[in-house]
Parts: structure tokens; sequence; C-alpha cells
């Protein structure tokens, strides 16, 4: 079997309205970058990332430019060895960032055609441990009123969620606390509560916010300082207040490495997208089983419902603001908070590609 032909396109994907996080600000859209990888049996695999307005075009060209070439005539069924492959093709101006992201849509679409060849789901080729995905509502933004913010948890509430997570990083920890207040008050006790500060703090503000928050019994705190700060981390987890969890914006498995055996992290976050993909993400996983740490995923959520399946550790999965659902045939469905990926074979994702023509933008 050989890979005789990969295609990429880019497309920018409006927002239904503007979300903000602190260290993203303002978002109206996402980009997102297709790749399409057909063996010599002419079956399709597609690989999909998503990333921030403006950065696809650049991750579409190093697949062109440094891994099309390289990949051609390959056998698709080697996915280790092409992972590697690419790695070291761009070790020098790579290791991690717009390389990883690149790496992650190849990565995908080679998984994808393995399932397809195998007509098997991506869940039971990982390895398959439970189809029930454990599930939060992850759009609760920065930006929105505090009417909003509630209205719109009311909202997930609905949906079938059972879980949610609110942003924090307001001009003040007073405001965060009063808008986190608010929130708590507005839940069903039985309802979990997730807060994502997303690098807004200093270590010496993160303390202070950890003393005032612990009385809220949140399920963790995301990314309360920036993410490469390990021994801040550390520092924060060894106070005991809030469970943290951190790794969304980590994009090597030495990254996770070092910060899991820094012992700074409570749920382990890695995203598909940002790591390099299936494949690095189903190690860190494993990293994390070893560690008796659980794992829990950010953005794509149509993908990672297969890889949650897989992972014996998997706690919850994000339900993101950045969705394709309007470009897709069988966008998933929450019952009594949870989710189930597709049996159909590979990751059973179906793009509407006439419908995404009119956002091409390359």
């Amino acid at each position: 079997m050989k890979i005789s032909e990969i295609q990429i396109k880019t497309y920018k994907i409006p927002l239904p309205e503007p979300v903000e996080a602190y260290a993203a600000g303002i978002m109206k859209a996402f980009d997102l970058v297709i790749c399409k990888i057909t063996n010599d049996d002419g079956i399709e695999g597609v690989g999909y990332i998503t990333v921030h307005e403006n950065q696809g075009l650049a991750i579409s060209e190093i697949i062109k430019n440094s891994f099309k070439n390289i990949l051609i005539n390959q056998d698709p069924r080697y996915i280790e060895y092409l992972w590697q492959l690419m790695w070291k093709n761009v070790h020098y101006a790579g290791r991690g960032a717009p390389v990883s992201f690149a790496i992650a849509a190849v990565d995908v679409a080679l998984w994808d055609l393995k399932g397809k060849c195998l007509k098997e789901p991506l869940w039971s080729i990982l390895g398959g441990h439970s189809k029930k995905v454990l599930c939060y509502a992850g759009n609760i933004d920065l930006n929105f009123s505090k009417e909003k913010l509630l209205t719109e948890a009311s909202k997930c509430l609905n949906e079938g969620f059972k879980a949610i997570k609110m942003r924090l990083g307001r001009q003040s920890l007073k405001e965060d606390l009063d808008r986190l207040e608010s929130m708590r008050n507005h839940l069903p006790d039985e309802i979990a509560l997730m807060a994502d500060a997303n690098e807004a703090w200093r270590v010496d503000q993160a303390v202070k916010a950890f003393n005032e928050i612990e009385k809220f019994n949140l399920v963790w705190i995301e990314e309360p300082i920036k993410p490469d700060d390990f021994s801040g981390y550390k520092l924060l987890k060894s106070l005991g207040k809030v469970p943290i969890a951190a790794g969304e914006n980590l994009h090597t498995m030495s990254e996770f490495n070092f910060l899991i055996n820094t012992l700074g992290v409570d749920f382990v976050e890695p995203d598909l997208t940002t790591c390099g993909g299936i494949t690095p993400f189903m190690k860190i996983a494993k990293l994390s089983e070893i560690n008796n740490l659980p794992v829990i995923s950010h953005g794509v959520h149509e993908l990672h419902s297969h890889l949650l399946s897989a992972c014996p550790n998997a706690s919850y999965m994000e339900f993101h603001a950045w969705r394709v659902d309007d470009f897709i045939d069988g966008k998933l469905s929450i019952e009594n908070g949870f989710t189930s990926p597709s049996d159909k074979p590979g990751h059973g994702i179906t793009f509407d590609f006439e419908k995404l023509n009119s956002y091409a933008i390359k």
C-alpha cells in the first residue's frame, strides 16, 4: 500500500459570536486546516486541525513544503515511522509549535485511513475501553456579562451537559470571584464546575486566587499561569487548594513528561492538534496513567471522543466553542452528561466540502 495523493485546504470559520480568553483576547473566527491522504486503492483519510485566525495558512504550507514530498509513495500503515520522519525532517526549525499542528493534521488523516482500510472505528483500533465519554461545556466566556454567563450555562444544561467551565481573568480578582459565586449559586449542586484562567495570573496572584477560590469546590482551575512555568505549577499544586488542569499549550511529549514529573498537574490536558496528533496524544495519556493521573482533552471534540474512549484513565472531554458542527455529517450528541464516538470506519467525520468552499482561504 502506498500514499498516492495529499491535498491540503485551509478555511476561515466565523464564530456565531465573539468569545474571549485572557491569553488570546477577542476571537471572532478560527482557521480550519484539512489534510486528505489517498492511498493507491483510492481510499481517502481525512485529517484536520483548528487554530487561531490567520495562522492556518502557515501550518498548511509546512505540510505542502516540508512533508508532502517525503510522504508520497510511503506506506500509510507505518504511522509511527511517518510521524518520526516528519519530526526529524523539520527538527532544526521545528520541535513543537506550528510544526506540531502540521504533523497533527497528517497524523489524523493517517489514522482515519487506517480505520477505513480495516473497516473499524478509530476508538476500536486505538484499543477501546469505554464508549461513554464524560463531557463538559466549555464555551462560557470572559467577555460575557454576568447575566449572559448564567443564561449560556442554562442552555448547556438543557442540552444535556452535567458539567460547566467558565473563564476567569477579568480586571480584578474581586470581579472573577463575584462571577464565580454567581455561577455556583446558579447551578444545581450536582452540576460540576470548572474554571479556566487562560494564563491570567503571575504565581503570587495565583496563590491569592487559589486561597479565595478553594471554597467553591471546583473540579479544577485550568492554566492559572503561563504554560511553561513548571516550577510555578509545582508550587501551586503543593498548596493543595484547588486541583490544576494544564497542557493544552504544550506541544511536545517532553514538555508533558516534565510537567508530570515536576508534580505540577492534577488533570493532564493534551490537545491532539497542538501536541502532534493522535500518535503522541495516546502516549501522553499512557504517561498520565502510569503516574496515576486522569487525562482530559481540549478542542476538536469529535476526534477526542475516540481517543478518550480508548483511555482507561479518561476523565472529562471538552465541548469547545470552535465547532465544525455546521460542516459535518453526524455531530456528537449529549445524553445525561456523556457522549459517544462514531462507529463508522475511521473517525467517521464527513465534511460538507461544498458548504466549506465559500470559507476557503487557499
